[in-house]
This record gives C-alpha cells, sequence and structure tokens, in this order.
C-alpha cells in the first residue's frame, strides 16, 4: 500500500484565486494578501515548518485537524491536539513551532468594524489572550462551532455564488455561539444570570468609554449595585480576570493603539489611565513584553514597510 504525500495540497483545498503569492512578514508585521475581490482567506496547511512571530489586522483562526501543532499567542503557549481551535484576535503577536507533517486549516478574516462593536465589547475579555476552543473548554458550543468552519471550507473552497457574505454570516454566529458559552458559564454559578450579565456589560460598556478614570473595585461594585464579594466573583466569571487586571489589560491596549500615532509616550501615559510614566512603562513591560518606545519601534517601523511595498 503506497503511502500518500502530506506535502501535496489535495485538489478540493486549492486557493480558488491565482492572486496569491504566499504569506509575507515585516518586522513581525504580516501583510495579509487577500484576493482583489475579498478581505478573507482560508488555508490547507500541511508544511512540516513553522511560522515565525507576527502579528496583522486581521482576525485569525487555527484548527488542528492531524497530528499536535505548537502555537505561541500573548506570551502564552497553546499545545493544540486534533480538532482544537484557537481564536487570535487582530494586532496579537503569535508563531506557529512545529517540525513534523500535520494538517490544519487557517483562517485571515478582516473584521476590523466588528471588533468596534458594543456587542463585541461584551465579550471583549475572553479576547486579551487568544481564545481556545474545544470540547473541554467549550463543551456546551464546540460542535456547532467546528460545524460552522468546516462549512466555511466548503463555501470558500467552492467559490459559490455570494460566498464571502456567506462566510461572514458564518463568522457571526461563531461569536454568537461563543457569547452564548460566556452566558452559560454565568447560569451554571447563579440564579439571577441575566441580571447579573447585564449589570457586569453595563459596566463593561462604561469602561469601554471611561478607562482612564480612577475606579477602585469597591467603586465597580457599587456601579454594578453588588456587594463587593459578589461582585468580584461574578466579574471575574463573567469576564475571566480580577476587576484590576481587567481594568489594565484594558488600559494597555489603547495604549497599543495610540503608540502607532505621533502622540508622545508620556501623553499616552497619562490619557490611558497610568498616574506616572514608570508605573505605565512596567505595566506595558509585564502585558507585552516591550517597553513602550519599542512597541512603538516596531508598529511604527511595521507601517513604514506597509506603505513601500504599495
Amino acid at each position: 500500500m503506497a503511502i500518500p504525500d502530506t506535502t501535496i495540497i489535495p485538489e478540493q483545498y486549492k486557493q480558488p484565486s491565482t492572486e496569491y503569492e504566499g504569506r509575507i512578514v515585516h518586522n513581525t508585521k504580516e501583510l495579509v494578501t487577500y484576493s482583489s475581490t475579498s478581505h478573507i482567506r482560508i488555508w490547507y496547511n500541511n508544511q512540516s515548518e513553522g511560522y515565525e512571530q507576527h502579528s496583522h489586522d486581521a482576525l485569525e483562526v487555527f484548527i488542528c485537524i492531524q497530528n499536535n501543532y505548537e502555537v505561541h499567542a500573548n506570551k502564552k503557549e497553546y499545545m493544540l491536539k486534533e480538532g482544537d481551535i484557537l481564536i487570535i484576535p487582530p494586532n496579537m503577536l503569535h508563531e506557529y513551532i512545529n517540525d513534523k507533517p500535520g494538517v490544519r486549516f487557517i483562517y485571515l478574516v478582516e473584521m476590523n468594524e466588528f471588533f468596534k462593536s458594543h456587542d463585541y465589547k461584551s465579550i471583549e475579555p475572553m479576547f486579551f489572550d487568544a481564545f481556545l476552543c474545544n470540547q473541554e473548554t467549550c463543551p456546551d458550543v464546540y460542535d456547532t462551532i467546528y460545524s460552522l468552519f468546516m462549512d466555511m471550507n466548503k463555501v470558500y473552497f467552492t467559490n459559490s455564488t455570494f460566498w464571502e457574505t456567506e462566510i461572514y454570516s458564518k463568522i457571526y454566529q461563531v461569536f454568537i455561539e461563543i457569547a452564548r458559552h460566556a452566558e452559560n458559564a454565568v447560569k451554571t454559578e447563579t440564579y439571577n444570570s441575566s441580571q447579573s450579565m447585564n449589570r457586569i456589560t453595563a459596566l463593561l460598556r462604561y469602561l469601554d468609554i471611561n478607562y482612564a478614570e480612577d475606579m477602585s473595585t469597591e467603586q465597580a461594585a457599587e456601579y454594578t449595585g453588588f456587594s463587593k464579594f459578589h461582585f468580584m466573583r461574578m466579574f471575574k466569571l463573567q469576564t475571566g480576570y480580577t476587576f484590576h487586571d481587567y481594568l489594565t489589560l484594558k488600559r494597555i491596549h489603547t495604549a497599543e493603539e495610540l503608540l502607532v500615532t505621533d502622540m508622545p509616550i508620556t501623553d499616552i501615559a497619562f490619557q490611558t489611565g497610568f498616574n506616572t510614566l514608570p508605573s505605565f512603562c512596567r505595566a506595558f513591560k509585564k502585558y507585552t513584553n516591550y517597553s513602550p518606545s519599542e512597541y512603538k519601534k516596531l508598529r511604527l517601523s511595521s507601517q513604514s514597510d506597509d506603505h513601500e511595498s504599495i
């Protein structure tokens, strides 16, 4: 019996567009190349080598189909097993570590407007790190989410009519399922889950605008109308973070966006709610592995490469 050549891409998974020329990274910034008529790219990947550290403006999804695979994202290591789904939000540094053959699907989708939406803000804490979805982490929604991605493959590689719209509809359904998963987690802990989630969500929306304000855990609890103890438990349950860690990460993510502008680093520190420049630098280094000046230089260098390539 002949051994199949795992380096050959099956005919049904070859790119439907001939415009694609490969993935390109400059200074950790990937230049995502979609076809001229879309904002989506899906790969059938069976390469035995990994892929260097990079980030991009697109949402990335990685699904392990055959053999295990190691992915590093935002300073965390994920040892993916067959069937595991890893969702990496835009602009998060990540890399693939691999030295053996296997099969996986990789999705890059431009969703900038969605990530600005109020709906996304209610589940944003789940994406401060990459989101791992499998039978253990999301038993209530995993099968549905996996099926949605496999359906996307069928639509993309057959290049059917309105294929991009159909894929976007399924991507949005994935996020609806993730929101349902978050709600289910709260339901298992409280009988009054709807009211509790609404109060925490209202606080998250308030912080999305007022993240630079000084707010203690006690004040946040008062905002929701919960006792401090109940608030701490419900906030951690719904977001996965303590209130202090969430607020710090929210400020760091906002600072990352401002660091690609001309605004001085000291002004960014105070505008994002840090009382001193040293406290901002310490927090930024802790959560990103870069000092603010290193991050600014890295991102501006990548933008310069983007403009030169146009």
